[in-house]
């Protein structure tokens, strides 16, 4: 009953930017009731605060509870990649990837992180699989435009431009210009 509580008042104060107070929430929920989803949760209204060291031990309580808990495997992640620990992110994403191969957010954060390291073949693989996943994605499509664009592949930029502006316009003519390609 407290835990439903603390949650419900976690998520308004989430709602009006009471992020802050919504971890403090959060952090007693997680005390509570230390499953992987809530010390998941915990971990990433740490790091959305900018709490990087709680969000990390946070998704690492979670793991010892869960291994396979493949949402704190990609939080993990994504904090890693906001370090520039670029392998370290690799490595997690692709450890949620084999927990959960439809994972489009590991797919794309992989790619993120190869494309920090010039991975650019292997990017796009990752990019191609977000979209394969989730097709409405302008995130995944966007990047591949630009990581076509990158390996001089102008061709396939305008094939991901068209595609793109059957259901994101404004995102495939933003797409257009920054590339300076017409379709």
């Amino acid at each position: 009953m407290l835990t439903r509580l603390l949650t419900i008042v976690a998520d308004v104060f989430e709602i009006f930017g009471q992020t802050k107070l919504a971890e403090r929430c959060w952090r007693k929920i997680a005390l509570v009731r230390p499953d992987a989803e809530n010390l998941t949760t915990a971990g990433f209204i740490c790091f959305k605060n900018g709490n990087s060291e709680n969000a990390e031990q946070f998704f690492l309580k979670a793991l010892n509870r869960c291994p396979t808990y493949y949402q704190a495997l990609f939080n993990l992640g994504f904090l890693r990649q906001n370090e520039n620990l670029h392998s370290d992110a690799i490595g997690f994403f692709s450890q949620a990837i084999a927990v959960n191969e439809k994972c489009d957010v590991a797919y794309y954060g992989r790619a993120q992180s190869l494309l920090q390291k010039g991975l650019l073949d292997k990017a796009i693989v990752d990019l191609k699989q977000t979209i394969e996943i989730q097709p409405f994605a302008p995130h995944a499509y966007y990047k591949l435009a630009h990581t076509y664009a990158k390996i001089n592949n102008l061709e396939k930029s305008k094939q991901i431009i068209q595609r793109l502006l059957t259901f994101e316009p404004q995102v495939g003519n933003q797409l257009k210009k920054e590339l300076k390609l017409e379709t």
